[in-house]
């Protein structure tokens, strides 16, 4: 989800601090009385680091100063210095606080003092341009439009805590400190006029933490669950709630409002009330096999919290409610457990947990999860179930020695000490130390899915990433043209870099939505406020003529493309109360709010939007999902309407609106491409929620009542819903927008894994192999019309051609092609059995793992295009270059191999037939036997009983003419001591060698004699090669002649077998070939 691109920026306080201190260096007078001096010997060395909630400021602090930055654009809007004389009284910085609203920090010292600063906002700039012409055009950035306002740091107060400080965490109008002697948790107002109201919960009291001896060591509250995290001083995590006596919460969220609050719902904690903590351990309860934490993090988008521990794994555990402790997810192990090149342990004792995870970041999506390490284990970026995107591990293999290592400037590679991710996640922010403890704080761009901020179908269907100033197109590696192709042109242009409109970026930076149209020529966008929309043939953006138009709606919820017509659901501002409407706009027609289809109201703020054929789906705020029909005419551009079908209420499957990721119609015969109301009645509802992908199924009164799939039932209306899971832990999924043959409809889910497809779901009964052609199969799914070279390559559609035929083991399942491109099987005789159904629906899933990240899935190609992140160093530039690249992944002999295993064998043959004209279909074929073989070859005698399906897969190659050429190559690649099992199968090498001479197959021909002379050397004799000699020189294949000489000299040092051979050839009157051959021997 989540790629580092480009290089990483250093910031510094040097130079801004060169403006207002006179001297280069400064030393800092103590007092005999004092304490001890700091260990670093500059005063811009950063200490702590914190954000605001959505990261558009942040605080750095030294020893002795605050500094407040801007994230855009990057630079320093404020600075307070601390005299020597309050440091002597108040003690040094050591870290920061902030309040929710950004009003306000809090500082602790080493004196156990809290130092409360406020932030002043004006209304003017800090920055303004100067530029020598008047003629000079201003250009602004992503962000920068609206300049930068000032904002000044005053000091409020000092309170000093008795009882001393060992951490804190903060509210909306509480700040909390967990104390040391006595142990315990004080809630203190952020009001200077009321820091004398606290409330104080003594530890022993609580009886939350395990050990009497254990005290409280790290607080981190979530706002937006109302969940607090502790960890304690022996490495335990605990669950913890303030639990109320009260319906609702101060700092209760919006979106959480839906769901009915009981009176143990957990409410924030406050000064004003006595504290009711509640909580659990769900890290550390069994002592005898702790892994100490060392740092946690909370999910809100997903429901998780991430636990680093002192040996470098991270624990992943699912909140499943208010009530139940988390349980155990997954765990994502440190790629590199020891230093590079065995750096030595830093002597201050900051590397005392070698490898162990420093600190935790998630994105502000929830896709993804930053985890900085300690003792050279540098940063690592994971997807949210557990997928490795990014790793710093890998420079240890771009350097030679410690030294080349010390000199890269990426401090951050070595040990990072903090971390936060930007506006819109498109940076990532890391104080980090390098091997001489200094320390430096950079920020590194990153490249993140369009899925991460919207996810739509279209969007999974392709590959669409966001940067911070532009969007990258996936081309489909040469599939550029309505024509259909037979491969992957490697070499192709992957990427069409789209730069976003600079009027629209400047001010609605950073880009919240984004939306392809399933064509993939058309992409909308959506910032703070308005939407824009680009033609990928014209490369032109459409903007908002009237810009006051543009501020007066956000886009909530998301965009879809309809042919030529946009729908967004908006938050309309300008009316006296906030309403919420769906905009119909037109691609033909400028933008302009005069302009509209037209505009359908909503009664409740639109949660996530989407399409499924001509339906439109809104889930809103209040748990509704309302459909509404689409109508359109192609053609008028003018004209489009939408007309409410019917609502469901999901309240009894989703608990938060806000938790919803994606919502679609899945019909079993057609997909999510529905076009009648009869299909919306019987359509099945898929749900992403949590990670989990649900299904909810229509019950009628036809139904069974024994299916035993009666987990709960939804009511809406007349009509109840079984409901059903069908995957965990999912990031995305989508749903195949066009069949393949007797593929007719497909889910492809995805986690930190690999790729989990679920075939034919609920597909109906009477579909013989006759209904299956290649009418939908004609136009590539998905194209890309960016093609440079497009009409070259769609021309050249060659495919290798076999002399040889299918059937010559004597198999047969169905009849004999003509032609490998003829529709024979159309002629097979009976029905596809080729379905799933709900009892089984869990179980009929086909696990694809990945060793890279999928972005696109080509259906009609049989490929799973992913990502995977390169690193790249140059000692003459000294910092690390962060490149993507593009692989692939087969996945036909995955679904054939299901098929074969379920005897559903007409099926295979018939899914395989539709893939045979790709030039890599023989190498689909050769990894199904390969991994076949060898995993039934490894197999003990118990697993191998009803299990070994080596014989079908033999069956079903020898249905193509490739079946000779796939057993040869895959024996040449595999061990020799699987050849037997292999062969145990097919037959003898002698047979097929036979076979292929008799089909004029003599390259193959040549590939099974090697093999007979590793099995059988005492009986492969000059005779065999010296037919195929004569065969090649009938065909004119002087190169095989050359090949099959040189394997005589090979096999016989002697040059008695080339010998024979000169004297048969000279029999045959084969002169010419004769003198070719001594030649060679000479």
């Amino acid at each position: 989800m989540y790629w580092a691109n480009g290089i990483a920026n250093e910031l510094s306080l040097t130079s801004t601090l060169a403006a207002v201190i006179s001297t280069a260096k400064e030393t800092v007078q103590h007092t005999p009385n004092a304490a001890s001096p700091p260990s670093f010997a500059s005063s811009t060395r950063i200490i702590s680091m914190q954000s605001s909630p959505h990261a558009s400021f942040f605080l750095t602090c030294t020893f002795n100063a605050t500094y407040l930055w801007s994230s855009k654009p990057l630079t320093i809007l404020s600075f307070v210095k601390r005299s020597d004389k309050h440091i002597e009284d108040f003690g040094n910085n050591q870290s920061i606080l902030w309040k929710p609203d950004s009003s306000a920090f809090v500082i602790l010292t080493d004196k156990n003092y809290l130092l409360l600063y406020m932030i002043m906002a004006y209304d003017h700039r800090s920055f303004e341009f100067d530029f020598p012409s008047h003629q000079h055009t201003q250009v602004s950035g992503p962000g920068e439009g609206k300049g930068i306002y000032t904002k000044l740091i005053k000091f409020r107060l000092a309170i000093r805590v008795d009882a001393g400080v060992t951490c804190g965490a903060c509210t909306d109008d509480t700040l909390i400190i967990a104390t040391r002697k006595p142990p315990a948790i004080q809630c203190i107002s952020w009001n200077p006029q009321q820091a004398n109201s606290t409330q104080t919960s003594l530890q022993h009291r609580l009886g939350i933490l395990l050990d009497d001896d254990e005290n409280i060591a790290q607080i981190h509250y979530d706002k937006w669950m109302n969940v607090s995290m502790w960890i304690s001083s022996k490495g335990r995590a605990y669950f913890i709630q303030n639990v109320m006596p009260r319906r609702d919460s101060k700092s209760s969220v919006k979106s959480e409002s839906s769901a009915s609050s009981t009176s143990t719902s957990p409410a924030a904690p406050s000064f004003t009330e006595p504290a009711r903590w509640t909580g659990c351990c769900f890290h550390g309860d069994d002592s005898s096999s702790i892994d100490p934490a060392t740092c946690v993090a909370v999910n809100a988008k997903f429901s998780l919290i991430a636990v680093g521990t002192k040996s470098g794994a991270i624990y992943v555990y699912n909140i499943h409610n208010y009530t139940s402790t988390p349980t155990l997810s997954h765990q994502m192990q440190s790629p590199g457990s020891t230093p590079l090149f065995d750096a030595h342990h830093n002597t201050n004792g900051s590397s005392a947990t070698q490898g162990g995870v420093r600190c935790l970041a998630w994105t502000l999506d929830g896709y993804a999860l930053s985890a900085g390490y300690a003792g050279q284990g540098g940063l690592v970026v994971w997807s949210v179930y557990g997928a490795m995107l990014c790793s710093t591990n890998e420079v240890e293999n771009l350097v030679d020695s410690k030294e080349s290592l010390a000199g890269i400037h990426d401090a951050y590679i070595h040990q990072v000490n903090d971390m936060f991710w930007g506006p819109g996640s498109h940076q990532l922010f890391i104080l980090s130390q390098d091997l001489r403890e200094t320390i430096y704080l950079h920020t590194l761009p990153f490249a993140k899915s369009s899925l991460t901020s919207f996810h739509d179908h279209n969007n999974a269907r392709r590959a669409l990433l966001q940067l911070d100033d532009r969007l990258l197109l996936y081309n489909h590696a040469g599939d550029y043209t309505d024509n259909n192709t037979n491969s992957i042109d490697p070499d192709a242009i992957t990427w069409t870099n789209i730069l976003y409109p600079t009027i629209y970026i400047t001010d609605h930076w950073p880009i919240r939505y984004t939306s392809i149209s399933p064509d993939g020529k058309y992409i909308a966008i959506a910032g703070r406020r308005g939407l824009a929309h680009f033609n990928v043939l014209s490369q032109r953006w459409k903007l908002f003529g009237n810009q006051q138009q543009e501020q007066r709606f956000i886009v909530r919820g998301g965009m879809v493309w309809h042919k030529q017509v946009l729908i967004a659901a908006c938050e309309v501002l300008d009316a006296p109360q906030k309403t919420y409407e769906l905009h119909l706009y037109s691609r033909d027609i400028n933008l302009d709010q005069g302009s509209r289809l037209h505009v359908e109201p909503l009664h409740s703020m639109p949660i996530y939007i989407t399409i499924c054929g001509s339906f439109v789906l809104v889930y809103t705020l209040e748990n509704h999902l309302n459909i509404y029909a689409l109508h359109y005419v192609e053609g008028k551009p003018g004209t489009a309407s939408l007309d409410f079908v019917r609502q469901m209420t999901l309240s009894g499957v989703v608990a938060r609106a806000a938790r919803v990721r994606g919502v679609s119609l899945f019909h079993g015969d057609c997909g999510d491409a529905l076009h009648s109301l009869d299909d919306v009645i019987h359509a099945n509802v898929l749900l992403l929620v949590d990670g989990k992908l649900l299904m909810l199924a229509p019950k009628f009164q036809h139904d069974e009542d024994d299916l035993g799939l009666q987990d709960r039932d939804i009511g809406s209306g007349q009509m109840t819903y079984d409901l059903q899971t069908l995957m965990d832990q999912v990031e995305c999924y989508w749903i195949g927008q066009k069949s393949v043959s007797n593929m007719l409809t497909s889910i492809w889910a995805i986690n930190g894994k690999g790729v989990k497809v679920f075939t034919n779901v609920l597909r109906g009964d009477g579909y013989g192999f006759h209904s299956f052609g290649r009418d939908a199969f004609l136009e590539s799914e998905p194209t890309t019309p960016t093609s440079p070279n497009g009409g070259f390559f769609a021309g050249h559609q060659r495919r290798p051609s076999y002399t040889g035929k299918a059937y010559s083991l004597g198999y047969h399942i169905g009849i004999e092609p003509s032609s490998p491109h003829s529709q024979a099987w159309l002629e097979i005789e009976g029905e596809s059995r080729w379905q799933t159904d709900l009892a089984h629906l869990q179980d009929s899933g086909v696990f694809i793992p990945l060793d890279f990240y999928p972005h696109a899935i080509l259906l009609d190609k049989g490929v799973i295009v992913g990502i995977e992140q390169n690193v790249v160093f140059r000692e003459s530039l000294g910092f690390l270059i962060y490149k993507t690249n593009t692989k692939t992944h087969l996945f036909l002999h995955h679904l054939v191999r299901y098929l074969l295993r379920h005897q559903l064998d007409e099926d295979a043959v018939v899914l395989a037939r539709s893939y045979e004209r790709l030039v890599y279909f023989s190498h689909a074929l050769e990894i199904l036997l390969h991994n076949v073989l060898e995993e039934e070859a490894e197999a003990t005698p118990t697993e191998e009983v009803g299990g070994a399906i080596l014989p079908s897969v033999i069956r079903f190659l020898d249905q193509f003419p490739h079946a000779l050429d796939v057993i040869v190559s895959c024996a040449r690649k595999t061990e020799v001591a699987l050849w037997d099992h292999l062969f145990s199968s097919v037959g003898q090498p002698r047979e097929l060698f036979e076979m292929c001479l008799m089909d004029g197959r003599l390259r193959t021909a040549t590939s099974y004699l090697i093999i007979l002379q590793t099995m059988q050397p005492q009986t492969t004799g000059s005779k065999d090669i010296i037919r195929l000699l004569q065969k090649a020189m009938d065909k004119d294949d002087y190169d095989l002649c050359k090949e099959l000489v040189r394997f005589l000299s090979s096999i016989d040092h002697s040059g008695k077998s080339l010998h024979d051979a000169l004297v048969a050839l000279k029999d045959a009157d084969r002169t010419d070939m004769v003198d070719a051959m001594e030649k060679l021997q000479t």
